[in-house]
């Protein structure tokens, strides 16, 4: 961040003149002021976020970017997030960026300006070597989302072991026709799950079928609508893992609508654990998450490279995930 100094300097001004046209005081000529905003314009910052900084040196203020809020696993991810921040006397604001890779810049921007001391990424949606930059800005920290090469903290869960636990349990229950349910190609997360799941059934010396895999599972709509297409097919998977309860919820739903037992003719889990899981008929088996521990644990990694001066370093912490057992299964 550039100093008062330096702005001085290049406008050709003394730093009280700087002081003045950054506090908005009237007694500054207008070339004077026209020259100081010229030259903080060029370096590329914003004249509130600056003279803030020059003051403060600290926003006090963390942002999280989520997809969407009202989505119950980050609904939860923000509880403990803004808990934790309020116990270090920080505030939190939330930014969604409706899987947007241009509002995850505009995020990129907030920290750029100084105008948020750091960044927790709930989830990524550009390539990382576009996001990498906007370190110079300050903390960027990942929670929930995981990436191969990523230079900072990432805080998540074991993906691979959820998906091969999940497979394993239906295994375990005599289906062998299971299909797979996910949001986006594009998340290494749920990669790592597809692939959890594959390797269960290689292990156990079952088919994979392209047709049974099912992406862009975001919510309930989705589930009644793949729900839909697996009625039509001709050889149906006789269980499926989806990557959301939400998902579960409405493949349930359509399934009971369309005549299916479930577990009987389909089995069915979810993940999350969310409190949907209880309220279904049948109630929905899922992978259960600590969600708020993640959130606080992503605060104070992140408050140690901002209070304590940590070095910010790639470090990958796996939070363990657990199998709950219920009817639709």
């Amino acid at each position: 961040m550039p100093t008062i100094q330096e702005i001085a300097k290049l406008s050709k001004v003394s730093t009280s003149t700087v002081s003045r046209v950054l506090n908005n005081h009237p007694y500054v000529s207008e070339r004077k002021r026209k020259e100081v905003l010229r030259v903080i314009e060029e370096m590329n910052y914003t004249p509130h976020s600056l003279a803030r900084g020059l003051r403060t040196n600290s926003s006090k203020l963390l942002a999280v970017s989520v997809p969407k809020a009202d989505h119950p696993f980050f609904a939860g991810l923000i509880k403990g997030i803004s808990l934790q921040a309020l116990e270090f006397d920080y505030k939190v604001c939330v930014f969604q960026t409706f899987y947007c890779k241009e509002n995850e810049f505009q995020l990129m921007k907030l920290l750029k300006n100084r105008e948020v001391d750091g960044i927790i990424l709930g989830a990524l949606e550009n390539m990382w070597d576009d996001i990498a930059p906007y370190l110079k800005g300050g903390p960027i920290l990942m929670c929930n989302e995981f990436h191969e090469t990523a230079s900072v903290p990432i805080l998540c869960y074991d993906e691979f072991e959820a998906g091969y636990t999940a497979v394993r349990h239906l295994i375990d229950r005599g289906y062998r026709d299971i299909g797979f349910c996910f949001d986006t190609a594009n998340s290494e997360a749920q990669n790592m799950r597809k692939k959890g799941y594959l390797a269960a059934l290689s292990d156990h010396g079952l088919p994979y079928r392209e047709e049974w895999i099912f992406e862009g599972a975001f919510s309930i709509l989705d589930g009644i609508r793949i729900m839909d297409e697996i009625h039509l097919l001709g050889k149906k998977p006789t269980a499926l893992f989806s990557g959301s309860d939400q998902v579960a919820a409405g493949l349930i739903k359509q399934a009971v609508n369309l005549g299916y037992g479930v577990p009987d003719d389909l089995a069915v889990i979810g993940y999350d654990n969310q409190p949907i899981c209880r309220v279904t008929t049948p109630t929905i088996t899922s992978i259960d998450i600590p969600v708020e521990q993640l959130g606080r644990e992503a605060v104070k990694r992140l408050l140690a490279c901002l209070q304590e001066g940590l070095p910010l370093k790639r470090e990958v912490t796996l939070f363990p995930t657990a199998l709950v057992a219920r009817e639709s299964t």
